[in-house]
């Protein structure tokens, strides 16, 4: 019999949502386009290898203009986390613990390249008056009006504006993605928003370059993939596959063979292939 598995370990399998502010577990995905976090996933037309398809930014969840292909990292996969729910994991925790600030101050968070970016509406005085009256943070300036502090020991950055606060490294990059100064990662990368458009939930997204970590998804066809949970309690989730060109369906067939029998799903109730796409939603233990 398989052991139940914990909270965190779902977390860590089914693609990553933010624990504690720096560890990836599950994050968003879905047609942005879908908004929900328990939106119903629509069937798409087929694609290939080539397609670069169209974002409007002003409609898509805002998490999607910060992401960047740039890394702080030595080498990069391009993961990204994101959660508009659990946000207790993550808000006022490691980095943003300098600031007052309860989970439902932030309508979502993001984990990128070790970095945490919290999303919502915010009373930028009040929070940087939470970093002047700390020993361990020092304002620097502004950047793009979002202003800047820096760690009194450490390299660790800040940066606050009215929707957004960021705690990480060369922040400044995140903060001109968003502004539309650089690519953003589905700019360089559109097999992202392949992905994002077929994940079903808005609750908790990740999505990266290559095959999942911890081994038990290790088909050598894997592209890039993401996963996405409307909550870590629906017992559902979605699982996106972008796979090599040409991959044939006895590939598939073992990719979902390894899904189904991985211990993070009970069983596959659908799967859909579209070109080198392909997209499996399970239902999926509860964690304790």
């Amino acid at each position: 019999m398989q052991e139940r598995p914990s909270r965190r370990s779902v977390l860590a399998s089914a693609g990553g949502l933010a624990l504690a502010g720096l560890a990836g577990c599950t994050g968003d995905g879905g047609s942005d386009d879908a908004t929900t976090s328990d939106s119903t996933a629509t069937e798409q037309p087929a694609t290939t290898a080539d397609d670069t398809p169209s974002v409007d930014w002003d409609e898509v969840a805002d998490f999607r203009t910060w992401l960047t292909e740039y890394s702080t990292l030595p080498s990069s996969n391009a993961r990204f986390d994101y959660q508009s729910v659990g946000l207790e994991s993550v808000v006022g925790v490691g980095r943003t613990s300098v600031f007052d600030l309860a989970p439902e101050d932030a309508d979502g968070a993001l984990v990128q390249s070790g970095n945490t970016i919290l999303l919502g509406a915010f009373d930028a005085d009040a929070l940087v008056a939470d970093v002047e009256a700390s020993a361990d943070y020092e304002r620097t300036g502004e950047h793009e009006g979002y202003r800047t502090a820096e760690a009194t020991e450490t390299d660790s950055e800040l940066a606050i504006g009215e929707d957004a606060v960021l705690a990480g490294s060369d922040l400044s990059v995140w903060v001109d993605t968003h502004l539309g100064e650089r690519e953003r990662l589905e700019e360089t990368a559109p097999v992202f928003t392949h992905i994002l458009r077929r994940l079903p939930h808005r609750g908790l997204v990740s999505a990266q370059y290559g095959a999942p970590a911890g081994g038990e998804i290790d088909a050598e066809e894997i592209d890039a993939w993401g996963t996405s949970m409307a909550s870590l309690e629906s017992g559902e989730g979605a699982w996106v596959y972008a796979l090599e060109p040409d991959t044939s369906d006895a590939a598939v067939d073992e990719l979902a063979a390894e899904l189904g029998e991985s211990a993070f799903t009970e069983e596959i109730t659908s799967q859909r292939r579209d070109g080198r796409f392909v997209t499996f939603e399970a239902t999926m233990p509860t964690p304790d």
